[in-house]
């Protein structure tokens, strides 16, 4: 049996607002058929949980659990891909359980040890946009931290944004440490400090009240606002037009 599909109009899109709703949209974006697989009356969410330097070496989380609290999950493949159905809701937060054995594909070989969820908005889903997750190691973690200049602060959030599309500036509502970026296509693909990429990191966010506002340049669907929790990286990904 053929399954079940959902055809979303631009106009439904440009009609998403609100504290969890999309950014701005080009009106001129034409309609996206979206395959619902056997999700029913649910949104199916589809995607990849990579480590933190995929843009230099492709390297998949393998074996991770990544769970609606009190819903469905799915175990990541090798190359760290993912299937669920979500809640039909503005946005699903997901937590994700990484195996306690080393990754296979880092250098030198160590465990995912840091909390990690995932923030998954239906409107940049129905647009279209991919959702890409990263993740690093605990050996990772110390390099990079000294890359960026600051220590990692357990008491504070870490900030992942996907840009699905053309490079874009994003910013946070909340204090943070140095945002690095990176732009793929570029002479040196790499890790470098602005906040204009395909790949955001803003790390040491203050948590506040457990939320801050997301902004991004140009035309794109994108969240309003993303949860924050100490010592937990939040994963997000938008779609740039």
């Amino acid at each position: 049996m053929t399954p079940p599909r959902i055809v979303i109009l631009a106009a439904l899109l440009l009609g998403a607002c609100g504290d969890d709703g999309a950014g701005p949209i080009d009106s001129g974006v034409a309609p996206v058929d979206i395959d619902n697989g056997l999700c029913g009356d649910q949104i199916r969410f589809t995607g990849e949980l990579v480590d933190w330097d995929t843009h230099t070496a492709f390297c998949g989380i393998n074996a991770a659990t990544v769970e609606v609290p009190g819903g469905g999950m799915d175990g990541t493949a090798p190359n760290g891909r993912f299937d669920l159905c979500l809640p039909d809701a503005a946005s699903t937060r997901l937590n994700v359980t990484f195996a306690a054995a080393n990754s296979q594909c880092t250098s030198p070989a160590a465990a995912y040890t840091i909390p990690t969820i995932l923030y998954a908005s239906k409107a940049v889903i129905q647009s279209g946009g991919f959702f890409s997750a990263r993740s690093f190691t605990t050996a990772r973690q110390t390099t990079f931290f000294q890359k960026v200049g600051v220590p990692f602060d357990a008491a504070k959030a870490q900030v992942f944004v996907h840009v699905d599309g053309p490079a874009r500036t994003i910013t946070l509502g909340a204090a943070h440490g140095p945002t690095h970026a990176v732009v793929v296509g570029t002479v040196s693909t790499d890790w470098a400090a602005t906040e204009s990429g395909q790949d955001v990191f803003f790390p040491n966010v203050d948590v506040g009240t457990g939320t801050t506002t997301l902004g991004i340049t140009g035309n794109a669907v994108a969240p309003e606002s993303i949860p924050l929790i100490a010592g937990t990286i939040t994963n997000v990904s938008v779609k740039s037009l």
